[in-house]
């Protein structure tokens, strides 16, 4: 009895493909075949199986409702960190700013600092010079026994602390500018300094064309302007001082100055006495060429 009953049962079943129909518009499927009888809709699996997958489609739906809810969750702790963060930024700007504006105030006053302790080795030299001469008128015959100091050592000495304060100013300027401490200057760190001429200082300081500048470079590139602006400035001076008397008055200096002669007076002559000597107008041509006033022609 048994054999034959799992004999009819065997007969009466089949092995169907993905594909194969029992009936029209009827398919039986689990996965690489489909095991099913004839005439039955029923899984070879039983109820178990088809409750098994209800029971993943409604987790399915559950899991999606859940990573829903998350998403607009984090969205609107994301919307909430923008709206703290956003003031937080305006205010960094703003302090930003203010710390530009103030280290460009720093610089203009360092910038008139030094050029007043250039204005002193000036009249300190004028002065020297001054009471030189006028030893030297007061002994007469006997002044060479007192050896006064020459014109010429005051103005060797006199060239040689300018030269000292505009190298410490030059040094002093680079690192400000230098932000990231790597002792180098780009473009945009030699605007700080150099202003609109940042350009220029850049071609004709980079000696080995690395495009940056070194402290050395600066501070090179800073005296050769200065030497070559003293230079131009003594010629000038010398074809002004139509009497040779060693003094530019302002008729005289119009000749070199034009429309700007008066403001040149004003500035240039530190000790108030009215007219310009070679020192005086030197000094102050090479005092506008170190802070970028004026470049070399």
């Amino acid at each position: 009895k048994l054999r034959s009953h799992f004999s009819s049962r065997s007969e009466r079943s089949s092995f169907k493909m993905v594909g194969d129909y029992d009936e029209p518009g009827r398919q039986y499927s689990n996965g690489r075949g489909v095991w099913g009888s004839q005439g039955s809709n029923r899984s070879p699996f039983g109820s178990q199986a088809m409750h098994s997958q209800g029971m993943h489609g409604s987790h399915g739906k559950h899991d999606f409702d859940k990573y829903s809810g998350e998403l607009n969750q984090m969205r609107k702790v994301k919307q909430t960190v923008f709206d703290l963060l956003e003031p937080l930024e305006q205010k960094l700007q703003q302090r930003g700013q203010a710390l530009e504006r103030q280290r460009a105030d720093l610089h203009a006053q360092r910038e008139r600092v030094q050029s007043r302790r250039e204005e002193l080795i000036t009249l300190r030299a004028e002065l020297e010079q001054q009471m030189a001469a006028a030893t030297a008128a007061r002994y007469g015959i006997w002044a060479c026994c007192i050896r006064p100091t020459n014109e010429r050592a005051i103005e060797i000495e006199s060239r040689k602390e300018r030269r000292r304060e505009i190298a410490n100013y030059a040094k002093e300027a680079f690192e400000g500018a230098d932000e990231n401490d790597d002792r180098e200057l780009t473009l945009e760190e030699l605007r700080q300094i150099e202003g609109e001429n940042a350009e220029i200082v850049m071609m004709e300081a980079d000696v080995n064309g690395d495009g940056v500048l070194s402290k050395r470079e600066y501070v090179n590139y800073k005296i050769h302007v200065a030497k070559q602006v003293g230079r131009q400035a003594r010629r000038a001076f010398n074809s002004a001082d139509l009497n040779n008397d060693k003094e530019l008055t302002i008729e005289e200096l119009r000749v070199i100055e034009g429309d700007n002669a008066e403001t040149v007076m004003r500035e240039a002559d530190v000790d108030r006495g009215g007219s310009l000597s070679k020192r005086e107008y030197v000094d102050y041509k090479i005092r506008k060429a170190a802070h970028g006033a004026l470049r070399l022609r």
